[in-house]
């Protein structure tokens, strides 16, 4: 009993090792290959697992995505909501180092993340089961937001806020400063502290 516990959990500890590995491949291929020029077949072969695992574990090309998308911006968690939390502002008392912490994970996650948002938006144009996963990826983001400016704001704000907080940590703001302006990702980190804090302040 004791020896095939320890097998299933072992094969369950090289299941996630190989859908770690895919959502990797996968990541490092959309981001350089776009969308259609992506399949599922150059996914497995680079690797080294079978298509039909890689179509199985993931449910399709959308699915694969969404899980190199997660893989790249926050280590393959599919639990924005828990990412977030593992950062404790609840626990931390003072409102600007709550902020510091804020800025720190939305730069980290937005470094990895932006070479595959055109990926995302090309894709959705092409596959509806893409479009319904961004989509729930919007809302998880709105989540978010409010989740933010429950935690940051010094008092009561406006029905606003929250749209705005939503707006500033899009991946499409951190490109078009970084990508289209040119800016460093320490200008940007310094411009949404700015920004978010004169948000948060103005209620």
């Amino acid at each position: 009993m004791t020896a095939r516990r320890y097998d299933t959990t072992r094969r369950q500890a090289a299941a996630q090792e190989r859908r770690t590995r895919v959502a990797e491949v996968a990541a490092a291929l959309f981001a350089e290959r776009g969308w259609v020029g992506t399949t599922v077949a150059a996914v497995a072969a680079e690797a080294g697992v079978s298509t039909e695992l890689v179509t199985k574990a993931f449910d399709g090309k959308p699915g694969l995505f969404m899980a190199a998308f997660r893989q790249a911006s926050f280590g393959g968690s599919t639990d924005l909501p828990g990412v977030f939390a593992e950062l404790r502002l609840e626990d931390e008392p003072d409102l600007d180092v709550r902020l510091d912490r804020l800025v720190d994970f939305a730069c980290a996650s937005l470094v990895p993340m932006a070479p595959l948002v055109p990926v995302m938006t090309a894709g959705a144009e092409h596959d509806a089961d893409l479009r319904r996963l961004v989509r729930a990826a919007e809302l998880g983001h709105a989540e978010t937001a409010r989740e933010v400016v429950r935690l940051l704001a010094p008092g009561p704000v406006g029905d606003d806020v929250v749209d705005e907080v939503y707006v500033l940590t899009l991946a499409e703001t951190y490109l078009a400063f970084v990508q289209q302006r040119g800016w460093s990702t320490e200008r940007y980190a310094a411009w949404l502290r700015r920004s978010l804090r004169a948000v948060l302040d103005s209620g």
